[in-house]
This record gives C-alpha cells, structure tokens and sequence, in this order.
C-alpha cells in the first residue's frame, strides 16, 4: 500500500490507513465546496498590487509585473465532518487512526485545490492568460494577514469558510490561495505549492 507521499506502508500504520479509508467510504465525513474568482491587476506600486480596489502586499508576484495580469483568489475545503471525527478518535485513544484520517484528509484536499486550479486554467485560457504559481496566505511571499482579503475575493463565505481571530480557516480542512494569471509565466505544477510552505520538510504527505 502507498500513502500520499507514494511510497509503501507495512504494520501498524498500514492497517491504520486501510481503517481510515474505509471510515471515509462508509461515513460522511467529506463535503467538498470551493469558491473561486478571476480579479484583474489594476496597477502595481513595488510588491503591493491593486486588484480591482483591494490592495495587497504579495512580494512573490511582484517581481513578476510585466507579465501579470491578473490574479485568481480561490478558497475550497472539505467541511467540518471530518475535522470533527479526527477529534473524536483522538479523545478514544486511537492516535494512530486519527492521524491515518487527518493525512488522508489533507491529501484530499490537495486534491480538491487542484481541480479548482484546473478550473481556473480553463477559464483563464479562454481569456488568452495563462497559469503560473500559487500561493497561500502565510507562506513566504504572502503574509497571514492577507487571509481575510484573499476569502473576500475568493467569496467564500458562501463554501462554508472562515476564518479565526488568529487568521486560520475554518473548517481545518480548508485553504485559500492567490493563482498568478498572465503572459509568459512560468507554468504551474502542482508540487510548487510546497516550495514556500513552512512545513514543507516535516510533511508526511509532500510530493518526493
């Protein structure tokens, strides 16, 4: 059996997994909703970008401003069933299914975010713009603080998400991103979206 990161799993964790799967096919704990919308690049003073009357500061777009033309703000999660059950099974004493659960949960969501940006690909092509790199609020690039601006533009509040005092989404599984969108970008892949993560070098489920 492989995880998410591809490679295999023996023992314990294995038969861990094999419950957490079937836990997800026979319960409902997943309930995708998403929320995304194209915004235009209305100027560009250094790293702040005006995108149509909502100013943020994202330094790893500015450098790409002869090329940029506009951003996709998205926003999707996988709802709070779930986060609740992972909760639950921790408060049983089964550590081990709850982290199954919550590794599956996140490779899902993963998921979930690629289609979305596979729908912005498709939208933005109609338009003659082509796709670059993501990014998610709180990584290098893109402060935290920029959470409340990228879910307004996204306008998610209609998937079910928001955001904490702290500036985390709720439900867990969720996340947002800013998506580049112009002429001569450097192709978007989905294992980019690691490359500014914090967390990247103790993730379980990173792309090798």
């Amino acid at each position: 059996m492989k995880d998410g990161t591809g490679q295999g799993r023996t023992g314990a964790a294995a038969q861990s997994e094999r419950k957490a799967r079937a836990m997800i096919r026979q319960e409902p704990l997943v309930a995708p909703a998403c929320a995304w919308r194209i915004v235009p690049v209305r100027g560009i003073r250094g790293e702040t970008l005006d995108l149509d009357g909502v100013c943020l500061s994202i330094p790893a777009f500015a450098g790409q401003r002869d090329k940029l033309k506009a951003v996709a703000a998205a926003a999707c999660t996988l709802g709070p069933a779930l986060e609740a059950r992972i909760t639950e099974l921790f408060r049983s004493r089964q550590p081990s299914l709850a982290l199954a659960l919550d590794g599956i949960g996140t490779d899902r969501l993963f998921r979930l975010a690629d289609q979305v940006c596979a729908r912005i690909q498709r939208e933005a092509k109609r338009t003659g713009l082509e796709m670059g790199n993501e990014i998610n609020p709180g990584d290098a690039g893109l402060g935290l603080e920029a959470q409340r601006h990228v879910l307004a533009l996204a306008g998610a509040g209609h998937s079910g998400i928001s955001m904490t005092a702290q500036g985390m989404l709720s439900p867990v599984k969720s996340l947002s991103m800013l998506v580049a969108l112009g002429q001569g970008l450097k192709p978007r892949r989905a294992s980019t979206r690691c490359l500014s993560c914090p967390s990247r070098d103790r993730c379980a489920i990173r792309p090798q």
